[in-house]
């Protein structure tokens, strides 16, 4: 298996990221018969390209293609810091959603567990649909998280909720399945998964560096950036776009402070936002007034400039 590093331009100073091609063929798994009450057989799609790492400004992605023409599935996980959560966007025909749910069941097969998860319906390019999964995801369940939800127009996730897989767990995953809500049940094979999810791991470290981030001492932390006070607490309904609000538009901001050795926050960076930048501005603006915090530890205890990251979901009721 090889991974191709692709790069783009930004202020990382990275390269052009060239054109994305399929460059090899499927085999589809057979046809058969069945009773109308057994369970449908799923579409099995074979890699049709390499895995494609490609160096974002703030966040790595993980890009690989299964199957071809009609038959063709783009998976695209994305990372935003050093853990092993990462976002998932399935996109193609194969995964068009036939009913009015919002909700699927996946798994990283063979040996993790099914997860139910939600998802959000949009697009990749102009003709391909895209199931777009809600939060951050694992190839292991995560235990259950208590809410942080504070009002009727925003709340807030945690994303930064480390949990180490070995390396051993990764390589025996070898399949992402997906199923409910798709016309067919649908199975990538993405081969071992240890290797690509590594690279992805490596690409996280380099960015931590132009974060001004002491990778290494990170590894041994003793205690990493923690909330001074509710997170919950620090967007409020006065927050929410007067604009946005009359328009009723909901969005999804996913933002990274820097952190220094005194617990200040120095700098407030949008890693990921679905709507106007109107919104972007109130998160940064709200948390720059409220937000608090005690400083990372290095494993001798001293503090030590880090960062902290976490989501704000604004709603209508």
């Amino acid at each position: 298996m090889s991974i191709s590093r692709l790069r783009k331009i930004g202020p990382l100073g990275l390269r052009k990221l060239p054109s994305f091609h399929a460059i090899a063929a499927i085999v589809l798994g057979a046809v058969v018969t069945q009773p109308v009450y057994a369970k449908k057989a799923p579409l099995v799609l074979k890699p049709s390209s390499n895995w494609i790492i490609e160096y974002e400004e703030d966040s790595c992605r993980l890009i690989r293609t299964f199957g071809v023409d009609d038959e063709k599935v783009v998976a695209i996980f994305n990372r935003y810091g050093p853990n092993e959560d990462f976002r998932l966007t399935l996109a193609g025909g194969p995964v068009r959603v036939r009913s009015t749910s919002s909700r699927t069941t996946l798994q990283f097969g063979p040996v993790e567990a099914v997860q139910k998860l939600t998802f959000s319906r949009g697009s990749f390019g102009k003709d391909m649909p895209a199931l777009i999964f809600s939060g951050t995801i694992s190839l292991a369940p995560k235990p259950p998280q208590p809410e942080l939800r504070k009002s009727d127009y925003s709340d807030t996730e945690e994303t930064d909720n480390f949990r180490e897989i070995s390396a051993e767990r990764k390589a025996a995953t070898t399949y992402l399945s997906v199923d409910g809500s798709l016309r067919k049940p649908v199975l990538l094979e993405l081969g071992p998964m240890d290797k690509p999810l590594g690279a992805l791991s490596t690409c996280v470290d380099e960015l931590m560096t132009h974060w001004g981030i002491d990778v290494e001492k990170h590894k041994k932390l003793s205690r990493s950036v923690v909330p001074d006070g509710n997170p919950g607490k620090w967007i409020i309904p006065n927050d929410y776009p007067m604009d946005m609000l009359l328009q009723r538009q909901p969005a999804l901001v996913q933002f990274r402070l820097s952190v220094d050795e005194t617990g200040a926050m120095t700098e407030c960076h949008i890693q990921k936002t679905t709507r106007p930048k109107e919104f972007d501005d109130a998160v940064c603006e709200s948390l720059a007034r409220r937000a608090k915090f005690l400083p990372a530890l290095d494993e001798n205890g001293k503090a030590i400039k880090s960062f902290y990251r976490n989501a704000v979901r604004f709603q209508i009721p």
